[in-house]
């Protein structure tokens, strides 16, 4: 009775997978699907503030695609930056260069005391907002044509709080690049993203989100939201306690080629703060999503019991080619080190998801945050160690763009 009691459990786990395999295939099919603008669209203006620091890779391509969009009302584009010198600004010039007919504003200013760099640059971008609809986009996300009409017009509704996106990682060979984008995939697609379209009350995320002005200024303004790394978690808690709706807008892509191991380290960090939040809730919750068939293997092995350990060698083997699948379904191509991707990370986020609790300082594009419960900012420093690796990194990506540009 135990084993049958066991081994129908783990059905259920895998139904989980399944329908999260099911969810993220249907949902970037609708994503990739183009619908054209219309008179719907023509008298809704919409503002877009692009909070920017450094260069990412392909960053002009993810440019062309903000600039190619089928919206038939006006846009207008701020690109908000918090050094002068900043080498992201000369590829905004050059785009600006190119596209004359778009309205283009390059602002740049200090971060805000008490903000985390990303919240300071969309506040600045916020005071020239012309438009009630705003939409807030990440330099690192692609879009298709039609984003911005999916984006917007759920907004239209009153009840409608905001439009956030789920972010497709695609790309990358070493093993810490590939972690990466397996970590950011499965926490924001396959889990994330899923549970906002069950109704789930899971915050927003940040790479991209649209909202009205007006309901932004009402409920404190990013100022409110920006003192902790994890904003868009809260921005996204707050509409659904006031009983807006929270709207999946369509996938976005985020291209990458190589990222140190750091990063992964720092994003698992930032999730499992804001896990660290419900504590009564969503901690065991999550502990049991990932961790669930390592217990039974390792129980298996203390006890010594064959079946327990065949089944859960068997879930294993299921989780495994979930991960395999997981990679298809999200445009990678599939690589060996894939196969023994999902069984650490699920092993990796455990282990996060308890360190949390010791570890204040997180590390996010050269600034160290020591925050505590919320991911809410104590004090700032700069990691100089890490000020040179994304120096570095610039320079390449510099040199690429340039090499680019000769051919």
């Amino acid at each position: 009775m135990l084993y049958f009691a066991v081994f129908l459990l783990g059905l259920v786990f895998c139904g989980f997978w399944i329908a999260q395999l099911v969810f993220v295939f249907l949902h970037l099919k609708w994503s990739n699907t183009i619908i054209q603008s219309d008179e719907r669209d023509v008298n809704v203006p919409v503002t877009v503030i692009h909070p920017i620091k450094d260069l990412d890779f392909e960053f002009e391509k993810n440019l062309e695609s903000w600039m190619n969009q089928n919206y038939k009302g006006k846009v207008q584009h701020i690109f908000s930056f918090q050094e002068p010198d900043d080498p992201a600004i000369k590829v905004v010039e050059k785009v600006k260069e190119q596209y004359p007919d778009k309205d283009i504003t390059i602002i740049v200013n200090p971060v805000i005391e008490g903000l985390n760099g990303k919240s300071s640059n969309m506040v600045h971008g916020m005071k020239l907002a012309k438009y009630d609809i705003v939409v807030f986009g990440d330099s690192d996300i692609r879009i298709k044509e039609d984003f911005l009409v999916k984006m917007v017009r759920p907004l239209s509704d009153e009840s409608v709080g905001i439009t956030t996106c789920g972010q497709i990682n695609i790309g990358g060979k070493d093993f810490w690049t590939r972690f990466f984008s397996f970590l950011q995939n499965s926490e924001t697609d396959f889990m994330w993203a899923f549970f906002t379209k069950l109704g789930f009350d899971v915050g927003a995320t940040g790479a991209a989100f649209g909202m009205r002005k007006k309901l932004l200024q009402d409920i404190g303004g990013l100022e409110a939201f920006g003192n902790s790394l994890l904003e868009d978690l809260h921005l996204g808690n707050t509409l659904y306690r006031l009983g807006y709706k929270i709207v999946l807008g369509p996938f976005i892509e985020c291209h990458i080629d190589k990222l140190a191991k750091e990063k992964s380290f720092n994003y698992a960090k930032r999730i499992a703060i804001g896990i660290k939040t419900h504590i009564a809730v969503d901690l065991p919750a999550f502990v049991l999503l990932l961790f669930w068939y390592w217990a039974l293997f390792f129980s298996a092995l203390f006890l010594q019991d064959v079946k327990l350990l065949s089944m859960a060698l068997f879930f294993m083997l299921v989780r495994t080619v979930h991960g395999i699948i997981g990679r298809k379904i999200t445009m990678n191509k599939i690589l060996p080190v894939d196969i023994i991707m999902p069984l650490f990370f699920d092993l990796f986020g455990t282990f996060y998801l308890f360190y949390a609790f010791k570890e204040p300082h997180v590390s996010w594009r050269g600034i160290v945050y020591k925050v505590k419960k919320g991911g809410f900012i104590e004090d700032v420093s700069f990691n100089e160690a890490a000020l040179y690796d994304e120096a570095i990194m610039d320079e390449e990506i510099d040199d690429e763009y340039e090499d680019q540009n000769r051919e």
